[in-house]
Order: C-alpha cells, then sequence, then structure tokens
C-alpha cells in the first residue's frame, strides 16, 4: 500500500497561463523551482536549487495535454531513488482555473512516514506560491559569467550596476535613487534568493503612493548555462495595479536586462548616479 498527497487551488489566471507556469523553465521559479530545460512530454526533467544549480527534483514528464493534464513520474534526493508519481490536473472555473495536485506512490510505512509530512508541507506552501502568479515583471538574461561570479556581481557590486549608492547591512542593503530609496531584506527559501522590500519611499512623478514597492519581492534564480549563466528575475507584486508599474519595468529593463548584463559581460555598466536634491 502506498499514500498519496491530493491538493486543490483556485488561481485567477486562464489555464494557458497556469500551465505555462507548470511547463516553462524560467517560470517554474517564480512558484517552485526553476527547470533546467522547458519540461516536455516524453522527456527527462531536472528542477534546480536557484541559488546554486543543484538538482533538487526530477524524473520524467509522462504525459503532457496542454492546459489539461501533465504527469511526472517524481524523486528527490530523500526518497533514494524510488520514483512516485505527480499528476496535475487543470479546469476552467469562474474567472480562472481549478488546479489540482494528486501526488501517489509514497511511502506508508514509519519510517517514510516522516518523508510523506515533509513533502506534504512543501506542496502546501508551493502551490500556495501560485497565487503570485500572473503579471509580475519576469526576465531572463543569459552571461558568460559562471553563476558563482553572478551571484558575486548581484548580492556585492549593486553599487556597480544598480546604484552608486547602496548601504548593505547584515541582512540586506538599501538602495538610494536621488531622494528615493528601498530597503531590501535577503533570505533563502528553499534553495531560491528572495529579496523582499521591507520600507519604500520612492518618487515618481505622477504616483502619489510612495511605498508602493512595500511587501513586494525580488524572485532571483541563478542557474548554469554552458559556460556561462541564465540569470531570472521576477519582482512579485510588480504588476500594472500600481501606479509605477511602468516606470519601474522600464527601469528594471535598464538596470538588470541591459546595465547588469554588460557588467556580468566585462562591458560598462550605466547605474544610477543621481545625487540626494540639498535640502
Amino acid at each position: 500500500m502506498t499514500l498519496t498527497i491530493r491538493k486543490t487551488v483556485f488561481l485567477p489566471a486562464a489555464p494557458a497561463t497556469v500551465w505555462a507556469h507548470l511547463t516553462k523553465a524560467d517560470l517554474m521559479g517564480k512558484w517552485f523551482h526553476p527547470a533546467a530545460d522547458d519540461l516536455r512530454e516524453g522527456e527527462p526533467y531536472a528542477l534546480l536549487s536557484a541559488a546554486d544549480g543543484e538538482r533538487m527534483c526530477w524524473g520524467t514528464v509522462e504525459k503532457a495535454t496542454p492546459n489539461e493534464h501533465m504527469r511526472w513520474s517524481f524523486t528527490v534526493g530523500p526518497m533514494q531513488g524510488m520514483m512516485s508519481t505527480v499528476d496535475w490536473r487543470l479546469a476552467p472555473a469562474p474567472g480562472g482555473t481549478e488546479l489540482t495536485l494528486e501526488h501517489s506512490g509514497l511511502p506508508e510505512n514509519g519510517e517514510g512516514y516522516g518523508l510523506v509530512l515533509a513533502l506534504d508541507k512543501g506542496w502546501h506552501g508551493f502551490l500556495g506560491n501560485f497565487h503570485a502568479m500572473g503579471d509580475d515583471y519576469t526576465a531572463t538574461i543569459r552571461t558568460p559569467a559562471t553563476p558563482e561570479a553572478t551571484k558575486n556581481a548581484i548580492f556585492d557590486e549593486m553599487h556597480i550596476w544598480w546604484s552608486t549608492r547602496v548601504e548593505k547591512t547584515d541582512t540586506g542593503a538599501t538602495i538610494h535613487f536621488g531622494n528615493s530609496h528601498v530597503t531590501l531584506d535577503f533570505s533563502l527559501r528553499d534553495g531560491t534568493h528572495v529579496w523582499t522590500c521591507s520600507d519604500a519611499h520612492m518618487i515618481i512623478e505622477d504616483v502619489a503612493d510612495t511605498t508602493e514597492w512595500q511587501g513586494t519581492s525580488l524572485i532571483w534564480q541563478i542557474l548554469p548555462d554552458g559556460d556561462g549563466s541564465r540569470v531570472t528575475l521576477s519582482h512579485l507584486g510588480l504588476t500594472p495595479a500600481l501606479d509605477c508599474h511602468d516606470v519601474c519595468t522600464r527601469g528594471w529593463q535598464h538596470f538588470f536586462e541591459s546595465s547588469l548584463l554588460a557588467h556580468l559581460s566585462g562591458q560598462t555598466a550605466t547605474p544610477e548616479d543621481k545625487q540626494p536634491l540639498s535640502a
């Protein structure tokens, strides 16, 4: 006999959008672990730690009916090679999608029950992340720099590619832009680097609320890509619902997609260098 985990969530997104987040390598990292490649029927897959590219879980995509049903064989390191089965079922629901996970073939014995409890808790958290899915800013760059060099540049060289005025602390950093600033708290969650904005004062023309960034999060995925790296940045919470959406999206297009890429490619970065206005 084996045990089965079943969970259902209702999401305010069309089945095609949910399907993309279940199968696209970079989008998977917004809620679970990024994949080495897009998931395709009949092909093996590997889900990686966004922090260092180490393999977290793996198997084969046994079935993939777009926008309806996908089945994986699935294992993680603690399962010591034992394969289980993960089924994803999507169904249209009023205003979105009903997504059901069924993870079957799990050990029933006492020794294995701790693993089942850990997997149940893990799936609960990962499926909860799906509620953040949507129109958040997400982009990917590819660089000749190694993952280690890339991580060092992102964490320790923000003054080169983002803003010349950065105050680092033991737990994060405050980045200044003229008289504006954002404070970010760094954490590592399930192998993913998360920077959560705990304080914001962003002075932007035609944007009345200077605190719109507060509570949003930057999700960094840094993965090996040939001799270099693939870096994905998702700014969870930066959606069209924010008045600063267009300005901040253009900001990331410059600082992440252009300036950081230039720095990692041995070219000249273009950070923000505005100084505070005098009193």
